[in-house]
C-alpha cells in the first residue's frame, strides 16, 4: 500500500507541474506505466491467486490484465460517464481518476487476502560481456536507426544485426545460460521492433494507419462511441487504448505506439517460451521463440491488432496450461483475457475460436474411435467466445459485421478464382508463383524447409500421443496438441485461399501455436538422420543425441532474409532499414505532407461526421496513387472521414497503368515509388516514363522533393458539370460527436506552389 500511495502522489503531483522538462515529462511517464499499465494487473494476479511461481509469467501476466482493465474503463467510462453529463470522459481528470479509483479498490481487496508475490531471484554464471552484448542490445538497434535516419548509412543496421546473430550463436553454445532465455527473448524481440519502428516519425505499416487516425480522433473528442464510425472503433485495444495512454502519460500518440506498444508485443515470445518450456523442454522453447521473433512480420510493422492479440492468447493459454481454469479466479482471469483478445483483433479471435471448437471435437472422436483421452477443454468456451465477439463486432461497428458477412462470399468467388487460374492473389501459392531472383528463391526455400520441420514436428507429436492414448496411457497436454492441428489445416488452407487474412499474416497468427512444433520436427530428423549415418558408417563420429548447430544457423540465415541484411550485403536491399530509397511501409514526414497540402489548401476536407458510402462518386474526389502509398493515405485522408476516394494507380488484378483512368481529382506520387528504370517495373511501383506522363500531362502544385501532387482537370469541366471553385478546408481534425465540446480551429495556409485547376 505503501508503494501505490507513493506512486499515485508521484503522479498527480507531476501533473500540476508543467513537463517542458524532460525530467519531468519523464517521471510522469513512469509513474503512469507503473500505475495503470502495471500495477492493476499485478493486483488482480494476487487477488485471483493465480498461483504464479516466477517473475517472467507474473510480469506478462500483470501487463496483459492491466491493458484488458484499462480498455474496459475506457469503453465503459464513454458508454456511462455521458448519462451523467460528463462530455469528455476521456479526458485526463476522469479517466485518470476513475483508473485511480479502481487501483485504490483493488489494492484494498488485495489487503484483505494472504496471497504473496514471485520473488525474483536469479544466480546468473554468465560472462558481464555476454550479459553487456544482451542488456545492450536495444541501444545498439536504435542508434542504428538513428544512423539511417540522420545519415542514410545502414553501417548501424549491419552491426545490429551481427550482434543479433551472435546472441543466437551464444545460445547454441550455451554461453548464455537458461534462467537468462527469457530476458533474451525479449531484448532480441524488442530490439527486432524498434531497429525498423524508429526509422520513421509515423506508425509503419498497412492496417495500423487506419488504427492510428482513429485513435487520433478518440484522443480529440475524449470518448469512445461506435458513432465515430470504422471497423477500428471494434478493436478498442489498438484505437482507443493507445489514445488513453497518451492522455495519462503525456507522451506522443506515434511513442504510444512505436514504443509503449513495442514493448508490449515483445513480451509474446517469452510467454511462448514459458508456455512451451512446460510442455516440451528448454531447447524446443528457445527455437521456437527465436522461429516466432525473427518471422518478418513479427517486427516488420508497428504492432496493431494482431500482433497485440497475439499476447492475449499466450497469456490465456498460460493461465490455462497453469490452472486448467481449475479456481473461480483463473476464470475469471481466463474471461478477462479473453476480452482483451475479441478487443484486439477479430481474425485472431475467430480463428482461435475456431481452432478451440474443432479441438474440443476433435478430442471426442478420439475418444470414441482410438481410446479414452483424459482432457480438460470444454464446448462451452470456444462457443461463449465466438458469440460474444460477434455480439461485441455487432454493437461496436456495422462495418465490420458486413465485412464479416462478405467472407463466405469471398470464398465462393475464390473457389471459382482456383479453379479458373489455380492461384487466388495473397495466397500460399500466389507468394510461391512471384519468385524474382536467386536470393528470393533461397528464402522461399528456407521458409519451405522451416515449415516441413514444423509439420514433421507435429506429425510426430500427435502419431506419439495417439499411441499413448490408444495403448492407455494418459498424454500430458494433449489439449496443445489438439489445438495446434486446427491451426496448421488453417495454415494449409491458406496456400489455396485467403480467408480475408493473407497467407503471410495467416502464418505469422498461427505461429504463437505452431513455432514450438519446428524444433521438435528438426530433433526428430536429426536423430532418426545421425542413426542412420552410425548405421551406414559405424566407424562415425556422430555423436547421439541432438545437435541444434544446423538449426541455429538456418534461424540466423532466416533472420538474415528477414532483416534485408543478405540483400543488401549481396545487392539491393527492398527494405528501409537497409536502404533508404526502398518503396515500402515507412513513411516520412515529408511524404505526409503533401497529404496535408491537400486538407489546407484544396477542396479535400473532412466530413461532419463518419458517412458510409452512398454511391454517390462525383461526391468523392479521387487521389490516384501507388498500392504503398495509399496505406499512408489511411492516417492521413481516409476515405471514412474525407470526401476522398483513393485509387491506385496499378495493382496485381489491373497491372498496367494507363493515364486515361485518371480524369479528375489530384495524384500523389510518393518519390520513393517511382522506378529508376522502365522495365521490370513492380505493379507497387511507377515508371519513370509514368511519372513522366503524369506531371507533363496535368498541373503539379506540390512538390517538396519527396512527395508531388498533381491536379487533374475533370473531364466535365468543359461541360460545367463539376464546380470550378474549390473550398479552402482547415487542417484540423473536426469533433464528430455532439458530446465532444469546441470548434475546430482554422489551420494556417501553406505555400501553394501552383494553382489548381480546379480554382482557374
Amino acid at each position: 500500500m505503501t508503494l501505490i500511495a507513493g506512486l499515485l502522489v508521484v503522479f498527480w503531483g507531476s501533473t500540476l507541474v508543467s513537463t517542458s522538462s524532460g525530467i519531468l515529462l519523464g517521471v510522469r511517464v513512469l509513474a503512469a506505466s507503473a500505475l495503470y499499465l502495471f500495477l492493476p494487473g499485478a493486483l488482480l494476479v494476487r487477488l485471483l491467486n493465480l498461483r504464479i511461481g516466477s517473475f517472467g509469467p507474473f510480469t506478462i501476466l500483470s501487463v496483459g490484465l492491466s491493458f484488458t482493465l484499462l480498455a474496459l474503463v475506457t469503453v465503459l467510462s464513454s458508454v456511462v460517464f455521458p448519462i451523467f453529463g460528463v462530455g469528455a470522459p476521456l479526458g485526463f481528470v476522469p479517466l485518470a481518476l476513475t483508473l485511480t479509483l479502481v487501483i485504490v479498490g483493488l489494492a484494498v481487496l488485495v489487503s484483505s487476502t494472504e496471497t504473496t508475490l514471485p520473488h525474483l531471484h536469479y544466480e546468473l554464471d554468465v560472462s558481464p560481456w555476454v550479459l553487456a552484448l544482451v542488456a545492450f542490445l536495444p541501444g545498439v538497434a536504435a542508434v542504428a536507426a538513428i544512423v539511417m535516419n540522420q545519415f542514410g548509412s545502414n553501417v548501424g543496421m549491419y552491426v545490429f544485426v551481427v550482434a543479433t546473430a551472435t546472441i543466437v550463436g551464444l545460445a547454441f553454445l550455451q554461453l548464455i545460460p537458461q534462467q537468462l532465455y527469457p530476458f533474451t527473448i525479449f531484448a532480441v524481440s524488442v530490439s527486432m521492433l524498434l531497429h525498423r519502428n524508429l526509422l520513421s516519425e509515423h506508425v509503419i505499416g498497412a492496417d495500423i494507419q487506419s488504427m492510428f487516425y482513429t485513435a487520433t480522433v478518440v484522443g480529440n473528442t475524449q470518448i469512445w462511441s461506435p458513432a465515430i464510425g470504422g471497423s477500428s472503433l471494434a478493436v478498442p485495444m489498438v484505437s482507443a487504448v493507445p489514445a488513453a495512454v497518451t492522455v495519462l502519460t503525456g507522451i506522443e500518440l506515434t511513442t504510444t505506439y512505436k514504443v509503449v506498444y513495442v514493448l508490449l508485443f515483445a513480451l509474446a515470445p517469452v510467454g511462448l517460451f514459458y508456455l512451451t518450456r512446460e510442455i516440451f523442454d528448454t531447447d524446443i522453447a528457445l527455437y521456437g521463440s527465436l522461429l516466432f521473433t525473427f518471422y518478418h512480420l513479427s517486427f516488420y510493422f508497428t504492432p496493431d491488432k494482431q500482433l497485440v492479440a497475439e499476447l492475449f492468447v499466450v497469456a490465456l493459454l498460460l493461465v490455462y496450461f497453469g490452472t486448467y481454469f481449475e479456481t473461480p479466479g483463473s476464470k475469471l482471469a481466463g474471461v478477462l483475457f479473453t476480452v482483451g483478445l475479441v478487443y484486439s483483433h477479430y481474425g485472431v479471435a475467430y480463428v482461435f475460436g475456431f481452432a478451440l471448437l474443432a479441438a474440443v471435437v476433435g478430442l471426442f472422436v478420439v475418444q470414441r474411435i482410438v481410446g479414452d483421452v483424459e482432457h480438460r477443454l470444454s464446448l462451452s468456451y470456444p462457443v461463449l467466445l465466438l458469440v460474444g465477439a460477434t455480439a461485441w463486432y455487432a454493437y461496436s461497428s456495422p462495418e465490420l459485421i458486413a465485412t464479416l458477412q462478405s467472407v463466405p462470399l469471398s470464398l465462393a468467388d475464390q473457389v471459382v478464382t482456383l479453379l479458373q487460374t489455380g492461384l487466388v492473389e495473397g495466397s500460399g501459392g500466389s507468394y510461391v508463383s512471384e519468385g524474382s531472383g536467386t536470393l528470393d528463391d533461397m528464402h522461399l526455400a528456407l521458409y519451405i524447409l522451416l515449415t516441413v520441420f514444423l509439420g514433421v514436428g507435429l506429425a510426430w507429436q500427435v502419431l506419439t500421443q495417439l499411441y499413448e492414448i490408444r495403448t492407455g496411457q494418459s498424454p500430458a497436454y494433449v489439449e496443445y496438441t489438439a489445438l495446434a492441428i486446427p491451426l496448421f489445416v488453417f495454415l494449409g488452407s491458406s496456400y489455396f485461399f485467403t480467408l480475408n487474412l493473407w497467407a503471410d499474416r495467416a502464418y505469422q497468427m498461427v505461429l504463437i501455436v505452431l513455432a514450438p512444433f519446428m524444433p521438435i520436427g528438426y530433433r526428430m530428423l536429426a536423430e532418426k538422420m545421425g542413426v542412420v549415418i552410425r548405421r551406414i558408417t559405424p566407424q562415425s563420429v556422430v555423436p547421439e543425441g541432438t545437435s541444434w548447430a544446423v538449426l541455429a544457423v538456418l534461424l540466423v540465415v532466416l533472420l538474415g532474409f528477414n532483416s534485408g541484411f543478405l540483400f543488401a550485403a549481396i545487392g539491393t536491399s527492398h527494405s528501409a532499414t537497409f536502404n533508404g530509397d526502398a518503396h515500402d511501409y515507412v513513411f516520412e514526414n515529408d511524404e505526409r505532407a503533401g497529404a496535408e497540402w491537400l486538407i489546407a489548401n484544396t477542396n479535400v476536407s473532412e466530413t461532419d461526421a463518419y458517412q458510409p458510402r452512398d454511391g454517390n462518386s462525383a461526391r468523392e474526389i479521387p487521389i490516384f496513387t501507388d498500392t504503398v502509398t495509399s496505406q499512408m493515405l489511411r492516417s492521413e485522408l481516409p476515405e471514412s472521414y474525407y470526401n476522398t476516394e483513393t485509387r491506385q494507380f496499378k495493382n496485381e488484378w489491373s497491372p498496367q497503368f494507363e493515364i486515361e483512368n485518371i480524369d479528375r481529382g489530384y495524384v500523389y506520387i510518393r518519390e520513393r515509388g517511382v522506378s529508376e528504370t522502365n522495365t521490370d517495373v513492380p505493379t507497387s511501383r511507377l515508371s519513370s516514363d509514368n511519372e513522366t506522363e503524369i506531371t507533363s500531362t496535368h498541373n503539379v502544385v506540390y512538390n517538396n522533393g519527396a512527395a508531388t501532387v498533381v491536379s487533374v482537370r475533370p473531364a466535365a469541366f468543359a461541360d460545367g458539370t463539376v464546380a470550378q471553385n474549390e473550398t479552402t478546408a482547415n487542417g484540423t481534425t473536426q469533433q464528430r460527436l455532439a458530446l465532444a465540446n469546441g470548434d475546430s480551429a482554422e489551420a494556417p495556409k501553406q505555400t501553394v506552389h501552383d494553382a489548381s485547376a480546379w480554382d482557374r
